[in-house]
């Protein structure tokens, strides 16, 4: 009798490990929600676009976005960084700014 309980608390603690690991990486729509607030804090960025006010930010492609104000267009893009050996996380990332294009001349 006393195998069951320790058979039950092994494959609890088995289960559970599974999914602490599984919750390591964020969910797609968190991951989107982390590289948004990445593009909206990076220095390039608002040093493109100074005092004007972004309009949107529209998901291009993979790792790839066009930031935009009235009148003027930023290409952006996520830059993966490998996470260390042996280890699980969020994705590590940066932001790399392209260059702004603008009508009317700024």
């Amino acid at each position: 009798m006393r195998r069951a309980p320790l058979t039950w608390t092994f494959l609890l603690a088995a289960s559970l490990a599974g999914v602490v690991e599984a919750r390591a990486a964020l969910a797609p729509n968190y991951q989107r929600l982390a590289e948004l607030r990445a593009i909206l804090d990076d220095p390039a960025v608002i040093a493109a676009f100074g005092v004007t006010p972004i309009t949107s930010i529209t998901h291009v492609g993979s790792d790839s976005y066009l930031v935009a104000s009235e009148t003027c267009q930023l290409s952006v893009r996520i830059v993966g960084h490998a996470l260390p050996s042996g280890m699980v996380g969020p994705r590590r990332f940066s932001v790399s700014a392209g260059k702004t294009s603008c009508r009317g001349g700024r």
